[in-house]
């Protein structure tokens, strides 16, 4: 379970690729459910309610699919059980590093009512840039194309979720 951590950290570190990772869907299966529940543990263990986890779920099955069409797209299919493992196990580290920042966010915007720029807001930020260079790091190595080209996916991607979650968490008028 260590080396598979640390292959992990070694991937956010640039220092390996997907192709370093077994090929293997019980891995993938098992990586999902982890990063499902990290993800759920950190929004209900900061007040978060069922719509918000619906969300989550919603973009986890989102993010599979994007990552079986992307491959599709290049012709890379059987490359999918290491990216996906990839990408799963990196982003539940980040989301285990993030979790301590969720609340001190929570608190510094009920605590202004104009946005300002704070340590949590900024870290959180990192994160997010972090997030999207390692996947785009893992599909340049995955497809073999251009960091750059994956970047701008990867940005587009981002982007698409991003507007999707907050029409989809946006305050009920009634």
């Amino acid at each position: 379970m260590l080396r598979l951590i640390l292959a992990f950290v070694d991937i956010m570190l640039h220092r390996r690729g997907p192709d370093d990772l077994p090929s293997s869907k019980f891995l993938v299966w098992s990586l999902l459910v982890v990063s499902v529940g990290v993800e759920l543990g950190v929004l209900f263990g900061n007040g978060q309610g069922m719509r918000a986890a619906a969300v989550s779920v919603l973009v986890a099955g989102l993010d599979v699919w994007f990552v079986w069409a992307l491959l599709r797209t290049f012709n890379r299919q059987r490359r999918f059980a290491q990216t996906m493992s990839a990408l799963l196990g990196t982003e539940t580290i980040l989301n285990l590093v993030g979790a301590p920042l969720v609340p001190l966010l929570n608190a510094s915007a009920s605590a202004s009512a104009e946005p300002q720029i704070t340590l949590p807001l900024l870290l959180t930020a990192l994160l997010g840039i972090w997030s999207i260079d390692i996947a785009a790091f893992v599909f340049a190595r995955a497809l073999e194309r251009p960091y750059v080209l994956c970047v701008a996916i990867m940005l587009g991607y981002v982007l698409l979720i991003v507007s999707l979650q907050t029409t989809l968490l946006a305050p009920v008028s009634g």
